[in-house]
């Protein structure tokens, strides 16, 4: 596999794979701790190849390829690094955002600030403000705050999460559910019904807090928080043609 491209980007080296076509551009934002080698990624991308789409994955900073440390990042940073490196490819266009659990977080933040340039947005078990209601931090995760920079928690997709400083110090300043979120283009959202890490009504109450008036909620009821068999891969590419 050819190595990602890189972009500097706020003391950093992010990695990414942009593939030129047609517009708008389709940008998929990965998940917490994950990567744009991933299945949902790499499927979004070879659709969008395969009908001359435009197309673009990243790694935040501090994850898989991009330079950095993983526990300087937070929100607000990887939300910027989003729109740094929409910046530097496709600077006047539109753009169609496709993220997946806290990148759906991410893509509502960074579809805020493209306004009119947002094409869509597609959201897979999206996560927004998740350090408030998926979080209990205790006392213990406190002291291992000030003395590591992070606490940890189990994964079901390898390696432990770590929740840093910086991430939980951040995320505050960018809560999107205690109010309307200021989205006016189409939005898709898709949830599976068994998810054990997103509870799949946060769907409904995102798409109650969006202003605009074209948006969807999908269930899958057999659906797991990965949504990544097939079947799902097929509604979410399902999802982005009608949007493109």
């Amino acid at each position: 596999m050819p190595i990602p491209q890189q972009f500097p980007h706020g003391g950093a080296s992010l990695a990414y794979r942009f593939t030129p076509g047609a517009g708008p551009l389709i940008l998929f934002l990965p998940g917490f701790m994950s990567d744009l080698t991933g299945s949902k990624a790499v499927a979004v991308a070879d659709w969008a190849r395969g009908h001359g789409q435009a197309c673009l994955r990243l790694d935040y900073s501090g994850c898989g390829a991009s330079s950095g440390d993983f526990l300087d990042g937070s929100i607000g940073r990887w939300t910027g690094d989003v729109l740094a490196l929409i910046d530097h490819l496709w600077p006047s266009g539109q753009v169609l955002l496709v993220g997946s659990s806290m990148g759906g977080w991410i893509g509502l933040l960074a579809g805020m600030r493209l306004k009119t340039r947002l094409a869509g947005l597609v959201g897979i078990a999206a996560a927004p403000d998740f350090t408030r209601w998926g979080l209990k931090i205790t006392d213990l995760d406190r002291e291992h705050l000030e003395t590591n920079g992070y606490f940890t928690r189990p994964s079901d997709y390898g390696a432990p999460y770590r929740y840093s400083r910086a991430l939980i110090a951040d995320a505050p300043d960018h809560l999107l559910m205690d109010g309307l979120i200021p989205i006016a283009a189409p939005v898709r959202l898709l949830h599976g019904q068994c998810d054990d890490a997103v509870p799949w009504r946060l769907a409904l109450d995102i798409a109650a807090r969006i202003t605009g008036e074209d948006v969807q909620v999908r269930l899958i009821k057999d659906g797991d928080h990965r949504l990544s068999r097939e079947a799902d891969i097929a509604a979410l590419v399902g999802m982005i043609k009608e949007l493109v």
